[in-house]
C-alpha cells in the first residue's frame, strides 16, 4: 500500500481502542497492487461499531485531534452522550475536517451490511507497524451495490474489470 495521508488518526484510533473499519473506496485501495491501480477518493470512510461508547469515543478522539465535525453541512460541536444517541438514531454520517488535507466520513451503518458481518470479513493491513481493519474485498464492493448512488454505479461500471481482477486475487490468496 502506498503512502497513507491518514496513518496517523489510523494509528490513533487503534490505538484508543476504537472499533471500526475502513470501508469505500478507500478501503478498496488497499487492495491495489501498485500505486497506478489506486482509485481516487477524496476522503476516509471509516464504519464505526455503532454503539453509544464507540461512537462518542470515536468523537471525542476526533475533537482532541483539532478536526471539525459536521453532519449535512451543520457544524457538530460539544459532543456528549445524548448528541451520540441521535447520531445513532438518525444513522447520521459525521465529517470530520482538518484544514484541506484531512477528510474523513464516520458512519455507523454502511451498505444495509450489519457491522459483524464487516468486522467478520475484514483484513489487517499494517500501516506504520500498527494492523488496520479495512472492509473484506467482497463486502466493499457488495456496499457500493447495495448504495444505489449514481456516483457508485459509475464507479463499478468504470472499474468493473479492474474490481473483478482484484477479487479474483484476493480469493487466490485467501482474502
Amino acid at each position: 500500500m502506498p503512502i497513507n495521508p491518514y496513518a496517523s488518526l489510523l494509528k490513533k484510533l487503534t490505538q484508543n481502542k476504537i472499533k471500526f473499519v475502513v470501508i469505500g473506496v478507500s478501503g478498496i485501495n488497499y487492495y491495489a497492487d501498485d500505486p497506478g491501480t489506486l482509485f481516487s477518493t477524496r476522503d476516509l470512510d471509516i464504519l464505526v461499531q455503532p454503539t453509544g461508547k464507540n461512537v462518542y469515543a470515536t468523537l471525542r478522539l476526533l475533537e482532541k485531534n483539532r478536526c471539525e465535525l459536521e453532519s449535512n453541512g451543520e457544524p457538530v460541536v460539544e459532543v456528549d452522550q445524548w448528541l451520540t444517541s441521535k447520531i445513532l438514531e438518525q444513522r447520521a454520517v459525521i465529517t470530520a475536517r482538518k484544514g484541506s488535507s484531512l477528510r474523513v466520513d464516520i458512519v455507523t451503518d454502511a451498505g444495509r451490511i450489519p457491522y459483524e458481518k464487516w468486522r467478520k470479513g475484514c483484513r489487517y493491513f499494517l500501516v506504520q507497524g500498527v494492523k488496520i481493519p479495512v472492509g473484506g474485498l467482497p463486502e466493499l464492493i457488495l456496499a457500493k451495490k447495495n448504495s444505489n448512488r449514481e456516483k457508485d454505479r459509475q464507479f463499478l461500471a468504470l472499474y468493473r474489470i479492474q474490481l473483478k481482477e482484484m477479487l479474483e486475487k484476493a480469493k487466490r490468496s485467501g482474502h
